[in-house]
């Protein structure tokens, strides 16, 4: 009986095979038709969307690589094709970081002036000088200025003509004198027209203390020394008056400050031969003098 519907059931499946009529067979062979279109569209899908993927995430790969981000390179694909040159965002921005050395120049025309070429900042009247009140401050005593008027005391030296000309011929000179305790106190203010018609004044006066220390048969100068402890600089003079009666010596003390485009003159000429402590007087003095020059301006 098996055998019977075995052979039963395989005539029956060859006879539908072999049938036109839809059926069964039919079914299956659509069935698998669709299946296998569905799974070519869906892989076809799927290869568009890793190609699509790729054009998205591939510059974000080398972003990860090259430290650029796929908007950077976007950013400067733009730039290079707007600059029409291969040149990198990096390169445009370290050229313009990068100054004009010749704009940065300015014509020799156009450049300020020294300052020793220009006007010293301080003109010197009457006022510039030193009042009483001042050398008091000092610790200086006396019966005060003198009733007499007082002029310039460095003598002339190396043919000068007088102490206007050894000082340079400057352009304003104010003077005036006292009488100290124990010694005759000059002062004058000297202007000129730039700090450096005033250093080369001093100079001057150094250089020829030195050559022609001789001013005349009775009087001569030594230069003992400068330093910058007062005013831009001081200079120190020794003047050796000799008596014409008895030839006894009378050392007076001069020193010569400068401040910007003004040379101060501060002489103790003293009562006896010497004057009593006479480098830090001379000293008080000649800052007392500056700071009146410049208070005064």
């Amino acid at each position: 009986m098996p055998d019977q519907l075995r052979d039963r059931f395989d005539a029956l499946r060859s006879a539908v095979e072999r049938t036109e009529a839809a059926g069964l067979h039919d079914v299956r062979v659509r069935r698998t038709r669709r299946a296998r279109t569905r799974l070519v569209a869906g892989s076809a899908a799927a290869v568009a969307a890793f190609a699509l993927a790729g054009v998205v995430v591939l510059p974000q790969l080398q972003a990860d690589n090259n430290t650029t981000s796929a908007g950077g390179a976007q950013v400067l694909s733009d730039a290079d094709e707007a600059l029409g040159s291969g040149s990198t965002g990096t390169d445009d921005q370290a050229a313009e970081q990068i100054p004009d050395e010749g704009a940065a120049e300015v014509p020799p025309a156009e450049q300020a002036p020294p300052e020793d070429a220009a006007g010293g900042p301080f003109a010197v009247t009457v006022e510039s000088l030193l009042t009483w009140d001042d050398i008091e401050a000092v610790g200086e005593t006396g019966s005060g200025a003198l009733p007499y008027g007082a002029s310039l005391v460095f003598p002339p030296l190396c043919g000068s003509g007088n102490s206007y000309q050894q000082y340079s011929v400057p352009v304003a000179v104010y003077s005036a004198a006292w009488e100290l305790s124990d010694a005759r106190l000059d002062q004058a203010a000297i202007e000129y027209e730039s700090d450096q018609q005033a250093v080369d004044a001093m100079t001057q006066l150094v250089e020829t203390s030195q050559s022609c220390p001789l001013a005349n048969e009775f009087a001569s100068i030594q230069f003992v020394g400068s330093d910058a402890g007062v005013g831009s600089e001081i200079a120190f003079f020794d003047l050796l008056l000799e008596s014409g009666q008895d030839g006894s010596v009378m050392t007076a003390a001069i020193s010569v400050t400068r401040i910007a485009n003004v040379l101060v003159e501060v002489v103790l000429t003293p009562d006896g031969p010497l004057v009593a402590d006479a480098d830090s007087r001379s000293r008080a003095l000649a800052q007392a003098s500056v700071d009146r020059i410049v208070a005064i301006g």
